[in-house]
């Protein structure tokens, strides 16, 4: 298990420490700004950038995994997460089509009074389009970049659990805004 959170460790985005952490936890389909707007919440606010796609990749050298190896990699980021709260660090978890389960495991196992889940919302036109123009890089485990085909998306929206009205989620349209609405929210 300490091999795995080594290997964890290295996909991890730093951010700084602050007098008031916050954990965001950001949820939405392929293509919907999840990485765009964590690299944004890292590099103006400080945030910590936990991506599930990049510690699953750490851990088993692609991003495609089965269940098992899906939970456990959750499991390890969700100790990592509460670790870097506890030591005074925003973290911003970036987790593609995040099952309510996961979210729920989050939200009692990471102790943050400031936790906040952003659904980010997306066409399937832009959304597409986005990630075909991203590229493929896994050289750098803290910014791995995949894409998908048509078919993988649309099982992906297929089982997207979008958020229920409990769990107090901002969801925010992704388009040419997106930067002016995320400061609305931090600012």
């Amino acid at each position: 298990m300490n091999t795995l959170l080594s290997k964890a460790k290295k996909s991890i985005k730093l951010g700084t420490k602050s007098d008031s952490s916050r954990l965001i936890i950001l949820m939405g389909l392929p293509g919907s700004g999840k990485s765009y707007i964590s690299s944004y919440l890292h590099d103006k606010y400080g945030f910590t950038i936990l991506s599930g796609e990049n510690i699953t990749f750490s851990f088993y050298g692609t991003e495609k995994c089965s269940v098992d190896e899906y939970t456990l990699a959750y499991k390890k980021l969700r100790q990592i997460a509460a670790k870097l709260l506890e030591d005074g660090y925003s973290v911003v978890i970036d987790g593609t089509n995040l099952k309510y389960i996961f979210r729920q495991q989050i939200y009692n196992e990471v102790n943050c009074n400031s936790t906040m889940l952003l659904y980010l919302k997306v066409d399937d036109k832009t959304a597409l389009n986005r990630v075909s123009q991203r590229g493929i890089d896994f050289k750098d485990l803290k910014n791995i970049k995949s894409s998908i085909s048509k078919k993988v998306f649309e099982k992906f929206k297929d089982s997207l659990e979008e958020p229920l009205p409990g769990e107090n989620a901002i969801t925010i349209i992704s388009d040419d805004n997106l930067f002016s609405k995320i400061d609305s929210i931090f600012e």
